[in-house]
């Protein structure tokens, strides 16, 4: 235990001063963080990597650091699950799983999220048979406010387990969690240049013919970065250690990380800029282990917001965003991303209920996002776009109660978890609402 300093998020887009943060090693440290939470009158958060970009691990009171908890504690070979400590890294666990001939059926393009932040915010990859990340889970068990402890399942508890997958952290601190993993596979990677029209245009096919399918839009151009991966049985052929290093880090991060920063110094500059950017995208061709396919470095900050739309609106949702920066003359140093999911009966998921495409727009660190951020929002909110729980939005929870059919299921079990709101901050007051 140790008396905090501030604590900020990766993006630098929230901070706080929690009056004490614990790295607990085990769930009887947990308790006893609980139970000392629950003596001084404190209010409890849990912040894993901190890539959520709005204030959601925030706290005034004791924050929870699962870092030093992050083991794994069973794979099931027959089963094809895992079940791991809730501080356990996206990256690490790979890793792990790899080694035993396993993998995550899908993944998103970060690997330092720790496996609870990423299924509580309904963290997801792209690909339109595929879910979320909270729809592998199987099972979890929760430290509640009183030290008590839940074990749930879909056969345990129903209701609260589709709860517990997307949680916002509201029910309690997720001690493990045990994972439906698949057999190890290879995935070929496709990458190189596009036309917006052209990628508009063919987009449901290309999503349909394509295991995971996604693409970049270049703002102030006609240039997009698209992306295709699919499974493979051929053997790997890898980026070599030099072109990796090229590609991934100093392109993708040192030269873009530069390019920024120029747009940061001189906005006249930033449709020139994406020109160059949009004509220096090259095919790029390989395959390589599933993980390190789906998974990049993220060097160079920013800011986020991305709206889950129906899969059906994806296409004008893009156009429409291209309409307002055109129309707005937004300074936009980031592209636009666009990417699928299969629907799904978890209550806060983001896909729950409908075939899903998200919209994600960024901004570089140090530039205004607000405005352009809302502006784009209103866009989202007229196709009835949910957000990302762990990225930037602008609603409360009286409009999002309006988007989730189960909101009143999800508002009884986190009643029936947490009536003294150990769990609230000020965010969970705004997005659910007070207990």
């Amino acid at each position: 235990m140790v008396n905090a300093s501030v604590w900020t998020n990766w993006g630098d887009t929230a901070s706080c001063r929690p009056a004490e943060v614990e790295h607990p090693a085990s769930e009887e440290e947990i308790i006893a963080a609980l139970k000392r939470a629950a003596q001084a009158g404190e209010r409890v958060k849990v912040a894993g990597s901190g890539h959520s970009f709005t204030d959601i691990a925030c706290t005034g009171g004791r924050m929870l650091k699962l870092d030093r908890y992050s083991g794994v504690l069973d794979i099931d070979a027959a089963s094809q699950t895992v079940t791991v400590e809730a501080g356990i890294t996206i990256w690490a666990l790979a890793e792990v799983l790899a080694r035993n001939g396993l993998a995550f059926p899908n993944l998103g393009d970060i690997g330092y999220q720790t496996i609870s932040g990423a299924i509580s915010t309904s963290t997801h990859g792209t690909g339109e048979r595929l879910g979320n990340l909270a729809t592998q889970v199987k099972a979890m068990r929760l430290v509640l406010a009183d030290g008590s402890t839940q074990d749930l399942s879909d056969r345990s508890d129903g209701e609260a387990f589709r709860a517990a997958q997307v949680s916002l952290g509201a029910l309690g601190v997720i001690s493990t969690v045990t994972l439906q993993c698949v057999p190890a596979f290879n995935l070929h990677a496709i990458e190189g240049p596009g036309k917006f029209d052209e990628v508009l245009g063919t987009f449901d096919e290309s999503v349909a013919s394509n295991d995971h399918f996604e693409f970049y839009w270049f703002p102030y151009t006609d240039a997009c970065l698209v992306k295709a991966n699919n499974r493979t049985d051929e053997p790997t052929r890898p980026k070599g250690r030099a072109r990796a290093w090229f590609e991934d880090q100093f392109v993708g991060n040192t030269v873009f990380g530069f390019v920024c920063r120029r747009m940061r110094a001189h906005p006249k500059w930033i449709p020139r800029l994406h020109r160059l950017v949009g004509k220096a995208i090259t095919k790029s061709e390989y395959s390589d282990r599933s993980d390190r396919v789906f998974t990049s470095p993220r060097l160079v900050r920013f800011a986020e917001m991305e709206y889950a739309i129906p899969r059906d609106a994806a296409v004008f949702a893009v156009r429409e965003v291209r309409r307002l920066i055109d129309e707005k003359r937004f300074d936009v140093a980031f592209p636009i991303e666009c990417r699928i999911s299969a629907p799904d009966d978890i209550f806060l998921s983001t896909a729950q209920g409908r075939p899903t495409a998200y919209v994600a727009v960024h901004q570089f660190h140090g530039m205004e996002h607000e405005p352009y951020f809302r502006e784009v929002e209103a866009v989202m909110r007229s196709l009835g776009g949910r957000p990302h729980w762990g990225k930037l939005h602008y609603l409360d929870h009286r409009s999002l109660r309006e988007l989730y059919p189960a909101w009143g299921r999800f508002a009884a079990v986190r009643e029936r978890f947490d009536p003294l709101g150990r769990f609230q901050n000020a965010y969970l007051d705004r997005v659910l609402g007070e207990v």
